[in-house]
């Protein structure tokens, strides 16, 4: 345990998903320390102008209490970037507006980059240039 505003260095990410970079170290202030009923022991890491949260468990950040255990009103910062496919209820109503970024990882939601290895090609929407003869099939 190391005391609020002391310097800490502390291994992230790569635990789920075994492709690269894998776990990378991150340096930064520890500012806040909380325990979250989904994420477990919780810590706000300052890094640079960002405070990135760090759970002990796997969770989705989809909990406005979540953000305010470690310190964040989302109605008082520029910018929230939150690693879930969707925005949840509390989540959607809080934000000024949303976007959704597809990146790779364990729930990769770019289908084309996808590793299929037990698809008939072609497929639509994997392949774009074919084209299908269409049976219509009534009962």
């Amino acid at each position: 345990d190391q005391p609020l505003g002391s310097a800490v260095r502390v291994t992230v990410g790569g635990r789920i998903d075994s492709r690269d970079p894998g776990p990378l170290p991150l340096d930064g202030v520890l500012e806040a320390v909380a325990d979250d009923p989904d994420g477990g022991r919780c810590v706000s890491i300052r890094v640079g102008g960002l405070s990135v949260f760090v759970t002990s468990r796997r969770m989705q950040y989809r909990l406005l209490s979540s953000y305010t255990r470690l310190g964040v009103a989302v109605d008082t910062v520029d910018l929230v970037v939150v690693k879930i496919g969707y925005l949840e209820p509390e989540l959607f109503d809080a934000a000024g507006d949303w976007l959704l970024a597809l990146t790779p990882g364990g729930v990769d939601q770019d289908l084309v980059r996808l590793p299929y290895q037990n698809v008939i090609r072609p497929m639509f929407p994997l392949d774009r240039d074919f084209t299908a003869d269409l049976a219509v099939v009534t009962g």
